[in-house]
C-alpha cells in the first residue's frame, strides 16, 4: 500500500513568520499534534509541534543533565518566564527544519521504517518531487490501516 492512499490531505498548515502563540493556539483549537511549515507555494520548509515548543522551555542544562536532582528548582517559574519570552518569537525560530519527509508513492513499509528510525515524531510529511506537501501520515493511521487491511492491503469485509 503507498502513501497517497492513506495520508491526510486536507491539512492545516502554518507560515514561518506566524508568531509561536498563534501557532500553540491551532494546535490546541484543533487538537493537533503538529503543524507542517510551508512557504506560500506550499513547499516544506519544515514542522513545528508541541515538542519543538516545549523543548525550548526547559532550561540546556537541565535537559544535558548538568544537575544530577532539579527537585529545589522552581519550576513554574522557570517554565513560565520562557514561555512568555518564546510566545511572541517567530515559527521559524523553533521549527523543526528536518522533518520526516516521504513521496506520496513511498510504500508503508517504508515510511513505518522511517518513523521508527528516525525517531522523532509519529508523523511523516508527504511531499512531491519539488518538495511541494500534499500530505501527511501518523502512526496512528498506519495502525489504522493495519486493523482495516489484510496482508495484501486490501480491506477486510
Amino acid at each position: 500500500m503507498k502513501a497517497n492512499l492513506i495520508m491526510t490531505r486536507e491539512l492545516t498548515v502554518c507560515h514561518p513568520d506566524q508568531t509561536v502563540l498563534e501557532v500553540l493556539n491551532i494546535l490546541r483549537e484543533k487538537s493537533f499534534r503538529v503543524l507542517p511549515v510551508v512557504d506560500e507555494n506550499r513547499k516544506i520548509l519544515g514542522a513545528v509541534n508541541m515538542l519543538s515548543v516545549l523543548s525550548r522551555l526547559v532550561p540546556e542544562y537541565i535537559i544535558n543533565g548538568d544537575l544530577k536532582s532539579i527537585s529545589y528548582a522552581p519550576d513554574m517559574g522557570v517554565l513560565h518566564k520562557h514561555y512568555a519570552e518564546m510566545i511572541g518569537h517567530k515559527v521559524s525560530d523553533i521549527m523543526d527544519r528536518d522533518p520526516t519527509i516521504v513521496h506520496e508513492n513511498e510504500s508503508l513499509l517504508s515510511i513505518t521504517a522511517a518513523l521508527i528510525t528516525y525517531d522523532r515524531f509519529d508523523y511523516a510529511l508527504i511531499a512531491d518531487d519539488e518538495n511541494v506537501l500534499l500530505g501527511i501520515i501518523a502512526a496512528s493511521d498506519i495502525l489504522r490501516c493495519l486493523s482495516k487491511c489484510d496482508s495484501e492491503g486490501l480491506v477486510d469485509a
